[in-house]
């Protein structure tokens, strides 16, 4: 333990004395700042846009005037999905999904209206967030931190003189990478801090168990992340006897684990697990709808067995004798027809969409980056997970809002005057708004289990590479 403290206070000291790492450091906390506050504007500005024309939507429907209820669906309505609970400290794939989804009849439509489809091409190449630089950057701060650690002493001859006095190469390993964690988080840590309250002051972050359970999460995570990369980058210098050749090992470690290896993982995964196009998709369900007929045509042979099926049911002998409007039986069949094609193939897609994901994690188990990034943008609340359950939720909601319309028609409507009547406007308040309960972080954790474990084997290795290091350090 003398030997870990000893050289944990030697790896501060060396840090604070060389300028350019503070530099590094105070450079990388205005990034962090900037990108918080940016972050944390856009959060802002979206989710209070998102409301005023969600209820701006909300009044339009429900001040209709007296109309037809298959124009009423035709008429339809907007939701809007808003940012993920702490979706301004990484804002993961929001900015590429679409935000606002168009309710018809017939048509299960995609979200639409996406920032990287609305913003210019430079921001394209994508925002500073903190996640970007927690990811990103601080490894890199904490590999330049650590590529002298042991390398440098041994060029310096300190390195032996400390092993032949006693001392303990595993003490000193883990003092160097405690030492570089502690140096980064002590600049680090108040500024999260800082970050967490000024969050929960203007209403960024809802002060819930849940909110403070994802907090609490990602904290851990990223500490278990930095972590990792500390004693990763003590352990690399712990390979070389001179600084320079450390340094160059270190920076192509990180270019190649950090930069390359992911982009390389997303390519072979979506080379290799090819999802349909919105075309092909598109193609596909209207050709599924055309298998089974069209509700805009009664004498479709499904359609006409259908016919048959609502007389013998009501034991009259045509449509005209129904009790109910035949039209709108039509429609609400059609409806159902229609909605089990595109629920069919919006579940292959996401599914494709989701073996993708599944195949980039495990091309990129051999960086911890892709570990983490899954798991921060889980508990962000803005993965592929989230969003997919809310199109799920909106898919319901729109499947529920159509067939109520199709009940009105069916009920409210004569079938002998069918297209000159109208229900009364008194109709539209009584539709539900859209409120989907949003999921908790222990279904989050549930997408994210192979994450959590990558990322925990990540940090066994880094140990045991360290760990065996020390041990070649006493039998060289």
């Amino acid at each position: 333990m003398t030997e870990l403290w000893a050289s944990l206070r030697h790896q501060l000291l060396r840090a604070r004395r060389q300028r350019t790492l503070r530099l590094s450091a105070l450079l990388l906390g205005a990034l962090l700042v900037t990108g918080f506050a940016l972050e944390a504007a856009r959060y802002h500005v979206e989710r209070r846009a998102q409301t005023a024309l969600q209820e701006r939507v909300d009044a339009e429907w429900r001040e209709q005037p007296d109309r037809h209820p298959h124009r009423a669906s035709h008429f339809g309505t907007f939701v809007f999905r808003p940012p993920g609970p702490l979706g301004f400290l990484d804002p993961g794939i929001e900015s590429f999904s679409g935000s606002m989804t168009f309710l018809e009849p017939h048509q299960r439509n995609l979200p639409a209206f996406s920032d990287a489809a609305e913003s210019s091409e430079l921001l394209r190449f994508g925002r500073p967030s903190v996640a970007f630089v927690l990811q990103i950057l601080v490894p890199l701060l904490l590999f330049c931190s650590t590529f002298a650690s042991v390398a440098g002493e041994r060029e310096a001859g300190t390195w032996q003189l400390s092993l032949s006095q006693g001392a303990s190469a595993r003490g000193l390993l883990l003092g160097k990478a405690l030492g570089a964690l502690a140096a980064v988080g002590i600049w680090l840590l108040p500024l999260v801090a800082a970050g967490s309250a000024a969050a929960v002051a203007v209403g960024l972050a809802e002060p819930s168990w849940d909110t403070l359970g994802r907090w609490a999460l990602l904290g851990g995570a990223y500490a278990l992340y930095l972590g990792t990369c500390a004693v990763a980058g003590v352990w690399l210098s712990s390979l070389h006897r001179r600084p320079q050749t450390a340094l160059l090992s270190t920076i192509a470690l990180w270019i190649g684990l950090w930069i390359i290896l992911p982009q390389l993982a997303a390519s072979l995964a979506a080379d290799s697990l090819p999802a349909p196009s919105r075309a092909e998709l598109e193609s596909s369900i209207a050709r599924a709808v055309r298998s089974h007929g069209d509700s805009h045509d009664p004498n479709n042979p499904h359609f006409s067995l259908l016919r048959s099926a609502t007389l013998a049911r009501y034991g009259v002998e045509s449509v005209e004798q129904l009790p109910v409007n035949y039209a709108g039986v039509v429609m609400a069949e059609g409806e159902r027809i229609s909605s089990e094609a595109f629920n069919s193939f919006h579940e292959g897609l996401a599914a494709a969409h989701s073996a993708q994901n599944v195949r980039a994690l495990e091309l990129g188990l051999f960086t911890p980056l892709l570990a983490l990034r899954s798991f921060s943008m889980a508990m962000a609340g803005t993965d592929s997970q989230h969003i997919a359950r809310f199109d799920t939720d909106v898919e319901a909601y729109r499947y529920g809002f159509i067939q109520r319309l199709n009940e009105l028609h069916a009920t409210k409507i004569h079938f002998e005057n069918d297209k000159a009547e109208r229900v009364s406007r008194s109709e539209w308040s009584r539709f539900d708004r859209f409120e989907p309960e949003p999921p908790g972080v222990g279904w989050a954790l549930g997408h994210v289990v192979v994450p959590m474990v990558a990322l925990g084997v990540w940090a066994a290795l880094a140990m045991l590479a360290l760990l065996f290091s020390a041990r070649r350090s006493l039998e060289s």
